[in-house]
């Protein structure tokens, strides 16, 4: 006991933890007792909107720890309120299938309810962890890190790129080893007589890549168990006390050990340094709907502001990728986990069980590969739907008795966070059901709504902008939660009737678009549409012909006419526009010596983008060079590291006083290794991309940004459909001339 109590002390952190979630419990105690105690209609308007506006107008007040922990309280209270009122005033029994979709909706609201409150409750005091630098630490101290880069199907080109950017990491050489772990060419494969050929092509073109690259080459006698079977195959042939893992395309920056391997060495318990999945592609919603430059990224509400809250309570875990672990501990669990098909946050829940320590680095040290189309964006978000309801099925968190209380709710709410696909499609059809079925599934009035339904809403917006604002913009969570709905309902109830079915799918990377086309997956977001659009004129009915109802009419006219805004909105996100660049550029900025040797001349300018492939740059010059100019640009990376790439300007264009010349580096094979380390090896790059598109939006901004949108998927769903319809028109066509065709052969 005084051991542990001893321990408790010396950890500062736990103690604070545990003091905040403790002082937490007496003042929500309160706010539960007040919000369940009934007061006039009036003076419930009154409360409600008061506390919202204020909410709204003093938000920056309340934006750092510990006076965020006022802000979240008086948001749950009114969420509270509305709650209460929805169980003992609206939930009236009118008939068997009015209760039935009554019920459903009120356990959508519950389970909305429950994710927010825990959500505000994780994410209350984010921490932001510096980086440990290793300068003063003797080289023969450092621990020794093997890196694994696991590929199953990519392109070895890409895997060129990650592993070329591995060999740069500064770290200690003989303390660091590169292992390129190919399950594409596993010994099943190569013998058999299906994928014999392709097997073996892979298997010669990969090992000769790692005899290239100067790395180890493994593969294994077959596919067992997925990503976690390979990982766990090669920690067989490697010793490192620390191992790296790299998914194929994501290019690792040259600090990376240097910034993660210090946190090992403070924290002898510590069993993970997770940071950043950073992607410098649109992925198919950002790219169908242009918002990849001006908004901030998806992935950025995850990894600037889910797993900062997560890691204040010790609860930020393996996300697959970009990721320390220590050997020994993983080991200690029997390897990286295989039960689910999330085999990192599984690998997480064990070894937080074990009482282990996790740290998470808020700064993006890889540059990765998002899905180029939407199907293959549907596989990589059914499969983290499905792997997380596994591990609340088959592991849950709730139950793990190794676990703090707060590191259980923190698992929790990350995996029941992935049933909103269930709730988003009963929000979609209740209006729907109302207006056109008649179901009675909501009973309030227009005063009741006004008092208690949309301050609740104003307020979960207000806390959501409050907690996420720099990096999820309002509206475009729901944005992407309706495109993913519908395809996530089967996949999640899959995973309830049979937990141990689902199968790891990879998620397809670094592939083109040859031509502009419409996924096959609009068609469902058509027949919403429709049903919202015949929803209206049903309502309008209703309104003139029940004027006893004409409160219910009107708010669910209302919400019907936001689901179909929305789902307007999602529609551009289905049409698949061309891709065919080979690699990605991504924006950059920092000065530039361009001397252009015909004419003798130096400029100093300032770099635009980057690729693999090129430079963009801006220079001073006051007329376009010859086409196809050979220019020598002298760059040099934020750690001081200087470049001088040959080039030729393969297209210009006046920018203001200067002109944009777009650069493709000339002999890229022989200096590859430098063209990779200037291109994706400096982190700061990174991060001067991230601080450029995290930035709030104004209402009003808002609103315009979401009508361009919603205009954007109306006009190009109109115009996928058209091409849908001409190309059914078309077969139908050829089919019916072919069929007499036919029958006149068989009259000859």
């Amino acid at each position: 006991m005084k051991s542990s109590l001893k321990r408790l002390i010396l950890d500062n952190r736990k103690v604070e933890r545990y003091a905040i979630f403790l002082c937490m419990w007496p003042p929500l105690l309160l706010i539960i007792y007040f919000a369940a105690r009934r007061i006039e209609l009036s003076q419930q308007f009154v409360v409600a909107w008061g506390l919202t506006f204020f909410l709204f107008f003093f938000r920056k007040l309340f934006s750092k720890p510990p006076l965020r922990i006022i802000f979240v309280l008086v948001a749950s209270y009114i969420a509270m309120r509305y709650i209460f009122w929805r169980t003992f005033d609206t939930l009236l029994y009118t008939g068997p299938a009015d209760f039935i979709g009554m019920m459903l909706l009120y356990f959508s609201e519950v389970y909305c309810l429950v994710v927010h409150t825990i959500g505000m409750f994780t994410r209350l005091w984010p921490l932001e962890r510096k980086v440990l630098p290793l300068g003063e630490v003797p080289p023969h101290k450092l621990p020794t890190v093997d890196i694994f880069v696991p590929t199953y199907n990519e392109d070895e080109e890409l895997v060129r790129i990650t592993v070329t950017a591995a060999n740069g990491i500064l770290y200690p050489k003989d303390k660091m080893n590169i292992y390129i772990l190919d399950d594409g060419s596993t010994v099943a494969k190569r013998n058999n007589p299906k994928s014999s050929s392709d097997a073996w092509q892979r298997y010669l073109k990969f090992k000769g890549l790692a005899r290239e690259l100067g790395v180890h080459y493994i593969t294994r006698e077959e596919n067992g168990h997925a990503k976690a079977g390979n990982i766990n195959h090669a920690m067989h042939y490697s010793k490192g006390e620390l191992i790296l893992i790299l998914d194929c395309d994501h290019v690792p920056c040259k600090d990376f050990l240097m910034n993660t391997v210090g946190w090992f060495l403070k924290d002898k318990k510590l069993f993970l340094a997770q940071t950043p999945h950073n992607f410098i592609n649109p992925d198919p919603v950002e790219k169908n709907m242009g918002g990849f430059f001006t908004a901030p990224s998806e992935s950025e509400m995850f990894y600037r502001g889910v797993l900062p809250g997560l890691d204040f309570w010790n609860a930020s875990y393996f996300c697959g990728s970009a990721a320390v672990l220590r050997r020994k501990y993983v080991e200690e669990v029997g390897g990286i986990s295989g039960d689910t098909i999330t085999e990192d946050a599984e690998t997480a829940v064990s070894l937080h069980n074990k009482g282990y320590n996790s740290v998470y680095l808020n700064r993006p040290m890889v540059s990765g590969l998002s899905p180029e189309s939407f199907d293959d964006f549907i596989i990589q978000r059914t499969r983290w739907a499905q792997g997380m309801v596994q591990i609340f099925i088959l592991k849950n968190p709730l139950l793990q008795r190794g676990m703090s209380v707060y590191q259980r709710l923190c698992y929790f709410n990350s995996c029941i966070f992935w049933f909103f696909g269930v709730t988003r499609m009963i929000f979609f059809l209740a209006p729907a059901c109302f207006l056109i079925l008649g179901l009675k599934v909501y009973h309030a009035s227009i005063i009741q709504v006004l008092a208690y339904a949309v301050p609740h809403v104003f307020c979960s917006f207000i806390i959501m902008d409050f907690l996420h604002g720099k990096y999820r913009w309002p509206l475009f969570s729901e944005l992407y939660e309706t495109v993913q709905s519908l395809f996530l309902v089967p996949a999640i109830f899959s995973v309830i009737m049979k937990p141990k079915h689902p199968t790891f799918k990879v998620t397809p990377k670094g592939q083109g678009m040859e031509v502009s086309s419409l996924s096959h997956h609009a068609l469902p977001f058509y027949v919403m549409i429709s049903i919202a659009l015949i929803s209206i004129p049903f309502g309008l009915m209703k309104w003139y012909y029940n004027p006893l109802f004409r409160d219910p009419i009107i708010v669910t006219l209302i919400w019907n006419i936001f689901n179909l805004l929305m789902i307007s909105a999602s529609l551009g996100s289905f049409w698949e526009k061309k891709q065919v660049r080979t690699f990605h550029r991504a924006w950059a900025k920092g000065k530039v010596t361009a001397y252009f040797r015909r004419v003798n001349k130096i400029y100093e300018g300032e770099i635009k983008d980057i690729s693999a492939s090129g430079m963009g740059v801006e220079l001073p010059l006051t007329s376009p060079m010859a086409p196809e100019e050979e220019v020598w640009l002298k760059v040099m990376d934020s750690y001081g590291e200087k470049y001088n790439f040959q080039c030729r300007v393969l297209r210009q264009f006046p920018a203001g006083r200067a002109f944009y010349c777009g650069c493709e580096f000339l002999d890229q094979k022989k200096h590859f290794g430098s063209i990779v380390r200037f291109a994706y090896g400096d982190s700061k790059r990174w991060m001067d991309i991230w601080d450029r598109k995290s930035r709030p939006i104004s209402t009003r901004l808002l609103l315009t940004y979401l009508a361009r949108m919603s205009r954007i998927g109306i006009r190009e769903g109109i115009k996928g459909l058209g091409g849908y319809l001409l190309l059914v028109t078309k077969k139908y066509l050829v089919y019916i001339f072919s069929f007499k065709k036919y029958l006149r052969l068989e009259k000859g």
